[in-house]
């Protein structure tokens, strides 16, 4: 055999073991006993790997319902289509499920961690999170106001834009269209002194300077108070790990944490709808001052442990939760993430922290691979909640990504 011949003789084995090789992976001529894992937004049909088309191709990372009667639904994430639609990274969504297609954002945003609809009556949602975007008009970094149709709302500019990442965001609701962010770390220039959080920004994206904190803090949580004070609660980074902060930023003394506070950091907070202005905390944490809180506490208006509200962490595993909603309907329920045998994913607490049985997510509840990121009521009174994240199934049915659940726990499809 000649060098030509030998060469020749070469190439068609190599070919043929690739061959052999991409044909192994797909799954040719062994049936329905190949099962492949095609990653993220791709799906194995029995011979080759097709993209999802029931539902967002990657996980979503915050939702928020569209405030203005519609039922509709904003959504963010790393997702790049939703169906058989492109739609990269900011999508609306239809109370149907379907896609808003009237809704379409041009700009090419990293992908944002959080969105929140404006509470105004413009339709208007802010989105945040690492978000680089060089525009024609204005640079966007950090945080970002779409208006009702996705396009960028000019008129929102936040100058040479916030340093770094962007977690929270929560409108004010006081009439001035002014918004508290919260994040890994602030600047809106580097010769501001506002080097932590929270900040809040004025209704055409300046600083607000008459709002300093002075120190870290809002980066997993801002919660509104609902007193009329105009003072919000924040997550800290260091001890006592929650802080009640006046309207200038100043921290509320009334609001008492005690001698230790929490013992580890808080992801989230929310205020409890039964007038009382009490508040729910869920996060790492296994004490508050001393007291038992595995991950969960409700606390009084002055600071103090509500021991009338006692869940159980027997059975259910509230550390690390990442949402906590208080149900609308009046009966001070909240909806809040675990993890357990069971693999709820989420459940529903009445207002003593006892298990509302009533919403049965059943034995299998969410796959145990999945992840669960956010959630919130739907907007229409059904009293449905989304819940959305990393998604397969959810009581033994495929799901993608963000899934609807009544009011008794079960799949809307």
């Amino acid at each position: 055999m000649n060098i030509s011949s030998t060469k020749w003789f070469g190439w068609l084995l190599l070919t043929g073991i690739y061959v052999l090789g991409v044909l192994g992976v797909v799954g040719c001529g062994s049936g329905d006993d190949v099962v492949v894992d095609c990653g993220p937004g791709w799906v194995w049909n029995g011979t080759v790997c097709s993209r999802r088309t029931d539902g967002f191709n990657s996980g979503v990372s915050s939702i928020s319902p569209a405030l203005e009667g519609s039922g509709d639904l904003y959504a963010v994430g790393a997702f790049t289509h939703f169906k058989n639609d492109a739609v990269k990274h900011v999508a609306r969504v239809n109370s149907d499920g379907s896609l808003d297609r009237g809704f379409v954002s041009n700009t090419d945003f990293m992908p944002p961690n959080v969105v929140v609809s404006a509470n105004d009556g413009s339709g208007d949602i802010y989105i945040g999170g690492y978000l680089i975007y060089n525009g024609p008009n204005l640079p966007i970094r950090g945080i970002a106001r779409l208006n009702h149709d996705g396009s960028l709302d000019s008129n929102f500019n936040t100058g040479a834009g916030i340093g770094r990442m962007v977690s929270t965001i929560v409108p004010a609701t006081d009439g001035s269209g002014d918004v508290y962010v919260g994040g890994s770390s602030h600047r809106t220039h580097p010769s501001d002194p506002f080097e932590n959080g929270p900040i809040r920004l004025n209704s055409d994206g300046s600083l607000d300077t008459d709002f300093n904190s002075g120190f870290r803090a809002g980066e997993s949580s801002i919660a509104l108070a609902t007193d009329g004070s105009g003072d919000i609660y924040v997550s800290r980074n260091s001890a006592p790990y929650i802080a009640r902060l006046n309207d200038d930023g100043t921290i509320d003394t009334g609001f008492d944490t005690g001698p230790t506070g929490f013992d580890r950091s808080v992801s989230d907070i929310a205020v409890a709808t039964d007038g009382s202005g009490d508040i729910y905390v869920t996060g790492f944490f296994s004490a508050y001052n001393t007291a038992s809180a595995r991950g969960l506490v409700r606390l009084n208006s002055d600071g103090s442990i509500d021991a009338a509200f006692v869940a159980d962490t027997t059975v259910f595993r509230f550390q690390g939760g990442r949402f906590i909603v208080p149900a609308l309907d009046g009966s001070g329920d909240i909806y809040v993430g675990v993890t357990n045998a069971l693999n709820e994913g989420i459940v529903r607490l009445n207002d003593d922290g006892s298990i509302d049985a009533g919403f049965a997510s059943g034995f299998e509840g969410f796959g145990r691979n999945d992840t669960l990121s956010d959630a919130a009521l739907a907007a229409d009174g059904s009293g449905d909640i989304y819940v959305a994240g990393s998604l397969a199934s959810y009581k033994s049915t495929p799901v993608v990504n963000l899934v609807r659940i009544t009011a008794g726990g079960d799949l809307v499809k």
